[in-house]
């Protein structure tokens, strides 16, 4: 095997070691958590990484055989306003916020390590990366990662300040009286 499809094997295998492990950190999350919304949350992160599971393995079938090109680097994405809005819509619908157990912070808060991590990977492997295709399908694992990052910190945000949250994510402000919305 020549040195560069090692090397492309190799990154391969890391992503869906890596794909795999944010999959079961999410899939234990989701069943240990008592809310509805870092249930739906966390459901939604683990149906993404299974996407991407598949997805990373398809693009590696198709770039042993030669015929990898820009459409197969694609994912299929969930709608960027149901991902911006997730918890919002969650949280009016279930009325309260709740309290987070410290397993709910702790599950985010390595859910955010990971994929963290998968961030400075596929950084690290776009920077070697000599194909366009290979480029772009990294640029979009690095975007992918980088958007469940965002979704996780706003879900930690929640968890761990309901109060603000709920005044920054409902645009509701302050008019030294009381809030207003």
């Amino acid at each position: 095997m020549k040195k560069e499809q090692n090397e492309t094997l190799e990154m391969f295998c890391a992503a869906i070691e890596l794909k795999e492990k944010k999959k079961a950190l999410y899939a234990d999350a989701m069943k240990s958590c008592p809310d509805r919304v870092g249930v739906e949350t966390f459901k939604m992160l683990m149906e993404a990484e299974d996407d991407h599971i598949k997805r990373v393995q398809e693009v590696y079938e198709e770039l042993k055989k030669g015929k990898v090109s820009l459409d197969a680097c694609q994912f299929h994405r969930f709608e960027s306003a149901d991902k911006k809005s997730v918890l919002r819509k969650i949280a009016s619908q279930h009325g309260k916020m709740p309290k987070a157990c410290l397993d709910d912070v702790a599950a985010i808060e390595r859910g955010m390590q990971l994929e963290d991590a998968g961030i400075q990977f596929f950084e690290k492997q776009l920077q070697k990366a000599g194909e366009p295709e290979e480029k772009e399908f990294l640029s979009r694992l690095i975007a992918e990662e980088r958007e469940h990052y965002i979704l996780l910190a706003d879900l930690k945000f929640y968890y761990v300040d309901p109060e603000h949250w709920f005044m920054e994510k409902s645009k509701a402000r302050l008019d030294g009286a009381g809030a207003v919305t």
